[in-house]
């Protein structure tokens, strides 16, 4: 059996279009360095009721612990964090490149184990 690594976006796609209703839908937007803030919101108003979550979505390992991810944040600074990093130079390990798709999510409080 081979493997492919896919971004997670992808595999959100693929299990809300393979699941249907026998699983609740994963709710995420990707964001591009083409992506039109008003519009994401207009289609996903969630985005501006709801705590969130933003990551980059580039196969980046350990993203919590090297600080590439935003948690409980409103829509503003959502925006503003992906604005930092957007065609940012970012170093991953020995590795280094742009970021340039993230994922937001709504937060899920869940208690630290």
């Amino acid at each position: 059996m081979s493997a492919k690594a896919i971004r997670e976006a992808t595999g959100k796609e693929l299990l809300n279009r393979h699941l249907g209703s026998a699983a609740a839908k994963c709710r995420f937007v990707p964001v591009s360095d083409g992506s039109d803030w008003n519009t994401l919101v207009a289609q996903n108003p969630w985005m501006k009721t709801e705590k969130l979550v933003v990551k980059p979505d580039q196969l980046i390992k350990r993203r919590g612990k090297l600080g590439l991810i935003k948690v409980n944040a409103g829509l503003v600074e959502v925006k503003s964090w992906v604005d930092a990093r957007m065609n940012k130079e970012t170093q991953v390990g020995k590795a280094t490149g742009k970021l340039r798709n993230f994922l937001v999510e709504p937060f899920v409080s869940h208690p630290q184990v």
